[in-house]
């Protein structure tokens, strides 16, 4: 009898176990898939930071045609900040 409640026993509790097991299994390959399937170069991080910059850039320069030649180009009519520009 006691043998019969142990092999009952280690029925309940091998099954949870063998589930985690192959849970896990299939978790990591499914990541590993993922992971091959990403293209390769900057992760979304990074390039929401580079955005993040451009546009702080972008609203700090005086007007649209500085803000894309790096301050080389002015339009005077259409600047943001005259009384900062010439």
């Amino acid at each position: 009898m006691t043998a019969g409640i142990l092999a009952v026993l280690a029925l309940v509790l091998a099954l949870p176990a063998g589930w985690c097991l192959g849970y896990r299994t299939r978790r990591q390959t499914a990541a590993t898939a993922e992971r091959a399937a990403r293209p390769p170069g900057p992760h979304a991080a990074a390039v929401a930071d580079e955005i993040t910059l451009g546009l702080q850039a972008l609203a700090e320069a005086c007007c649209l045609p500085a803000a894309l030649t790096a301050g080389a180009d002015h339009d005077p009519d259409h600047c943001t900040r005259k009384d900062t520009t010439t």
